[in-house]
């Protein structure tokens, strides 16, 4: 059986970084992180970024996977949509 080192225990105390939504700049608190799919899975996408569920839902109330993955594949992309704008304002 392995040891532990005084170093594996010293990660425990250290308090992580906020998270900060990409779409309305603010901390997401623990239990409200979704992640969301830049390029929906049912078109191949991987790479996920964390939003609010609230932010999450909009988005996938305002475009379909097809949008998603050819016009709004970054998160620059969706932020600078109207729509999205005026949500977050």
């Amino acid at each position: 059986m392995a040891r532990k080192h005084r170093n594996d225990f010293a990660s425990q105390d250290v308090e992580s970084e906020p998270v900060i939504c990409p779409l309305c700049e603010r901390v997401i608190p623990d239990d409200q992180i979704e992640d969301h799919h830049l390029v929906p899975r049912s078109k191949g996408g991987k790479i996920k970024v964390p939003l609010h569920g609230i932010c999450h839902s909009h988005i996938h109330a305002a475009f379909t996977d097809a949008q998603l993955a050819k016009k709004f594949s970054t998160v620059s992309a969706i932020v600078e949509d109207p729509e999205i704008q005026k949500f977050v304002n």
